[in-house]
Parts: C-alpha cells; sequence; structure tokens
C-alpha cells in the first residue's frame, strides 16, 4: 500500500477500471510534472479490485510504449480486505465515508444486504446500489483479496504525443493543446523559445536604420556595449546580439526593428485610452473612452514613444502653490511609468496576437498583457524584492538589457518599489486571470490629495443665506424680547456663480504664476500678504494695503506700482482715492 504522505505533492488519477482513453492522461502527466494514476480504486480512495489484475500488468507497458513511445513504472498491489482507503488511510472524513458510493465500495452496503435493511431511508436507494453493482462491480482475486495497479509516470524532457495529439495535465483537468499553446510547447520542449524562431523572407535591409541607431546609442551610454561593439554593419550587429538563426532572421529581430512588425506578428503594439472619472456621463462607473492613441513601430522604440505621449497628453500635471513656488505634480514618476511598460513588452505572449492595452484614469493606471506567469514568481509584495529573472522572450530581453532599458537578476519590479517610496505611492497591485496580467498603479499622495482636494472644493461650493422666521401669518416669529428670530439656511451656488467662482480662481493662479515668474525671492517675500489679498478680491485702495502688509505710503506705493509693472494690477483713479484693480477684471 503506498504512502500517501510522500505523494500528496504529485498529481494523482484514481479510476475504478482500465480504459485506454486513459493513455490520454499519461501523456498529460508525461507533458507536466509527472504522475501517477491508480486503477482499481474509485475517486475517494477506496479499493475496489480489478477484474484481470495479471492480464492488465502484462499487456499496459506494451500498449504506453506503443501509444506514447515512453516507459512507465507499473506496479500492482494486493490488500486483503474491502473498505480499505488509499486516499485517507485510517482518517476518513465522515462526508466522505458516507457517500452511498463509498458505502457500497467499502462493502457496508449491497443489494442483499439493502433487501434486508428495516430503515426505509436506506431502502430507497436499492435501485443505486442496483445500477452500481451492474456498471461498477467489486472484484475479487482468487485469494479473496482485492487487486489495484499503480502507473507511475515521470516527466519528459522532450514532447509527448497520444495519437498525434498533445495533451497538458493542469491541476485536476486535462486539457489537449492546440494552435499557440501548441508551438509554444513545442519549441520550449525542443530547448527553442517564441522569440527565437526564424523568419524567411525578411531581410536586413528591411528593418528600420532609424531603430537600430537608436539602439546603438542607448547601448554605448549605458556602458553596455562599447563604440567598437556598435561601429559595425547592421548585419554584424544583429548576428552579434544572436538575432540571426542561420541566414534568417529571428521574430525577435522583427519585433525590434522592424518599421512594421504587425507584418509578421499580429497585435505587436501598445492601445492607450483614457476613461472618463466616474459620474462624468451619469454613469458611477469609470466606463467612457474620453480619446485613445496606439502606439506602433519597433519595439525598441515604443517604451519612448509611449512614455511621451503619455506625459504631453494623458497624464495632467495638478499645480501647486507653496506661498509663490509653483509646483507640477504628474500622477506617477517616469522612471516607474518605464518599468511598467518595459516589463510587458519584455514578457508578453506576442503569439496570442493581443496588444499590451494602458488604461489610463484620473487616479491610477491599469496595465494589461497577455503572459504566462512563472509559478515561481510571487504576486505579492514579495514580488518587489529582488527575485529569479524568467524572460518569456530572452532574446528581445537581452536587446533591452544592453540597450539600458531593462536590468537583469529580477530588479524590475524593485526599482517600480523605489520609485514608489520616492513619492509615497502606494505599491502597484498585480492581478494573474487566465488570459495575462494586469498591473494597477496608483497615483502618488501629493497628486491624490491635490485631487480629491478640487474634487471637494467644486463639491461643497454652497452659499449661506440668513433671513428672518416669518409666522403662517405674515408676522415675524421673536423670541420674549420681541426680537425677530433668524434661520441660516445653505443652498448650492447657481451655475453663474459657480461660473464667477470658477473665473475668479483661474485669474488668482494666473496672478501667482506671474508673480512666481517675474518677481525675485526677495520681492515674493516683501508683496505676498498683498498677492494673497487678491484670492478673495478684485481690488484695492493704498490704505487697506498699507494695512495688510504693514509698511508706509512709500513702501507701499512702491510695491503696487512694481505690480502694475509685471500686467497683474491697474490703476484707477475714483474721485476720492486711487483703486489699484487686477488686469482683466
Amino acid at each position: 500500500m503506498p504512502n500517501f504522505s510522500e505523494e500528496e505533492n504529485q498529481s494523482t488519477e484514481w479510476k475504478w477500471s482500465w480504459n485506454d482513453d486513459f493513455l490520454k492522461w499519461l501523456c498529460g502527466y508525461a507533458n507536466m510534472d509527472g504522475g501517477i494514476l491508480y486503477v482499481g480504486v474509485n475517486d475517494d480512495g477506496y479499493v475496489v479490485g480489478l477484474k484481470d489484475s495479471r492480464t492488465l500488468l502484462e499487456s499496459l507497458p506494451n500498449k504506453i510504449n506503443d501509444k506514447l513511445g515512453i516507459v512507465a513504472s507499473i506496479k500492482i498491489h494486493h490488500v486483503d480486505k474491502q473498505g480499505v482507503n488509499i486516499k485517507y488511510g485510517n482518517h476518513i472524513p465522515v462526508n466522505i465515508s458516507e457517500k452511498l458510493a463509498n458505502k457500497y465500495a467499502s462493502g457496508k452496503i449491497n443489494s442483499v444486504t439493502i433487501e434486508n435493511c428495516i430503515e426505509t431511508e436506506i431502502r430507497k436507494y436499492k435501485q443505486t446500489i442496483l445500477r452500481l453493482e451492474k456498471e461498477n462491480p467489486i472484484y475479487f482475486n482468487q485469494e479473496g483479496s482485492l487487486d489495484y495497479i499503480s502507473i507511475s509516470i515521470e516527466r519528459y524532457p522532450f514532447a509527448i504525443s497520444c495519437d498525434g495529439k498533445y495533451y497538458k495535465r493542469s491541476g485536476s483537468t486535462l486539457r489537449e493543446l492546440r494552435g499557440f499553446e501548441l508551438q509554444s510547447f513545442l519549441l520550449e520542449r525542443a530547448g527553442k523559445t517564441w522569440d527565437s524562431v526564424p523568419i524567411p523572407g525578411v531581410s536586413v535591409e528591411d528593418l528600420d536604420k532609424n531603430a537600430l541607431n537608436a539602439f546603438r546609442s542607448k547601448a554605448v551610454k549605458s556602458k553596455r556595449m562599447g563604440e567598437q561593439d556598435v561601429a559595425v554593419s547592421d548585419e554584424l550587429l544583429l548576428r552579434n546580439l544572436k538575432l540571426y538563426d542561420g541566414n534568417y532572421l529571428t521574430r525577435a529581430a522583427i519585433l525590434l526593428f522592424h518599421p512594421d512588425p504587425e507584418q509578421y506578428v499580429t497585435g505587436a503594439y501598445l492601445k492607450i485610452a483614457f476613461f472618463a472619472p466616474a459620474g462624468t456621463y451619469g454613469l458611477n462607473e469609470d466606463a467612457d473612452i474620453i480619446y485613445q492613441d496606439d502606439i506602433h513601430g519597433p519595439l525598441i522604440t515604443q517604451a519612448d514613444r509611449a512614455v511621451d505621449i503619455l506625459y504631453s497628453k494623458y497624464f495632467k500635471a495638478l499645480i501647486s502653490y507653496e506661498k509663490l513656488q509653483r509646483t507640477e505634480t504628474y500622477m506617477l514618476p517616469v522612471g516607474m511609468i518605464r518599468e511598467l511598460l518595459l516589463n510587458p513588452i519584455n514578457h508578453k505572449q506576442y503569439e496570442k496576437g493581443i496588444p499590451i492595452q494602458i488604461s489610463v484614469f484620473e487616479d491610477h493606471i491599469e496595465l494589461f498583457n497577455v503572459r504566462i506567469w512563472p509559478e515561481s514568481i510571487p504576486v505579492d509584495a514579495a514580488l518587489y524584492q529582488r527575485h529569479e529573472s524568467l524572460p518569456y522572450n530572452p532574446k528581445v530581453a537581452d536587446v533591452f538589457y544592453r540597450a539600458g532599458e531593462i536590468e537583469s537578476w529580477g530588479r524590475g519590479f524593485l526599482k517600480v518599489r523605489l520609485e514608489c517610496e520616492k513619492v509615497n505611492a502606494k505599491l502597484p497591485e498585480l492581478n494573474r486571470t487566465g488570459s495575462g496580467i494586469t498591473v494597477k498603479a496608483f497615483a502618488c499622495e501629493q497628486y491624490a490629495n491635490i485631487l480629491n482636494a478640487n474634487k471637494e472644493s467644486d463639491e461643497n461650493r454652497t452659499v449661506k443665506e440668513v433671513s428672518f422666521l416669518v409666522a403662517s401669518d405674515g408676522n415675524y416669529v421673536t423670541d420674549n424680547t420681541g426680537i425677530p428670530l433668524v434661520v441660516e439656511t445653505a443652498r448650492e451656488i447657481s451655475e453663474e456663480e459657480k461660473e464667477a467662482m470658477n473665473k475668479r480662481q483661474a485669474v488668482y493662479k494666473h496672478i501667482l504664476e506671474i508673480c512666481s515668474e517675474k518677481l525675485n525671492e526677495r520681492e515674493k517675500k516683501q508683496m505676498i500678504s498683498i498677492i494673497e489679498y487678491f484670492g478673495n478680491h478684485d481690488e484695492i485702495d493704498r490704505a487697506t494695503a498699507e494695512a495688510i502688509c504693514g509698511k508706509g505710503t512709500t513702501t507701499t506705493v512702491g510695491y503696487l506700482n512694481r505690480l502694475i509693472e509685471v500686467g497683474v494690477l491697474q490703476k484707477q483713479k475714483e474721485s476720492v482715492a486711487t483703486i489699484y484693480r487686477i488686469v482683466g477684471l
């Protein structure tokens, strides 16, 4: 009887009796991590015996070798009584032992015992038991014991087929490999990668010279290649980069340097879209695309072009002021975005034909790509530590490494973590699905704070109004001293009022920008109190300005005239005093 404490980590399958269709399962074991198939045992581990175990034991080795071309370890086992469970041993869970099929398999119940049973609750299952005895009989050998067979399959380093088809065992399911998945599997078992496959009909003259020269510049700048290494012909450069297979360029060469790699690899581009904030169109979800772009061309230039368009069109810099110091804050730093872009560009399953998708929202960004995530690499916080490097497209990754675009030794997400720490941003979340990987990166703390403050300012714009409390007879309601009572109410501002407030905010921001640019540091400190006054006022007179800045007439007038010089104020004569008014109001 096998020791399952040692085998429980292997793939196992339990079959009541042998069927030649189970050769597919053995094929799936050989193509994955190996496994054991038990015959003569039901799904829950009860030994049910075999009709002719000796004949099966003699025929299976030849059958497996003829159909699969592999050698299996086949053993026969015996148990001396019914009811033995080789899966759970003596610790069978109650929910397992109480199943009707298991009561039958263990000999606790059969058509004879159920007929003599006085419990109607048991007797109603008579037809089920009769069907089990007919379809799945219990077999005892001549000695009165029960036999079962174990078929152990090792993982094979080359691809194994069954009747010309290839199968893969994944968890408890068996799947036939087809299409791109089969192609990738056969390449992997042949010791090749998808990006190393040669492509006929493409020459070095068909490649983009600008892309090749861009690589040369990057490689020298990164100091991972010397001037003498890149000062060679395009063909020799590509051969030195191992981008040739004999006289043919590889897929990696075409992806990296062809002006239109999509002629040969469908979906070899980036899609970028900006989604409207929730509620923009009356919905509570970020559902509507406002604008979008596609980034085509050589892979070696796609990341640069994507970063350029993200920061020029998609990422809006939020402006804040510390006194008169203007600060522009982007959602995320450039270094972090580059790392998040370069990861899918290097590891994507290009054979699936689906482009990398970059979804930009007002407070986060999501990057999706179709890829196989290695089981040995974590998807939790441990991802942001140094881990092993397992590039899906090693030839593509090697070129990006030599260009100084990516690191080796699995340090890409470590760099992302360091960038997050610089701007106090939450670590991106990685979600692994059946189709691929989605990375969700959140706005840095300062950006999120400014964004939320702006939202709160828009949402909380109300006007307080005070009025006398009037009774139903039309008279004022008074207190016990005869003074009318007042009531204070708040109402949402009208569209006209909101427009005026927005205009004032825009004007004040313009004032801050002018002063930040045209005043020196000494002047900014001297005039800050006057400048801040215009956050809520359109004009100022000399006396008010003197009171605000605490200076005499000559100094205060000098400050006001300086603000006239830089284009903030204009002088207007009134009947009594001179008024200094904001330009444009």
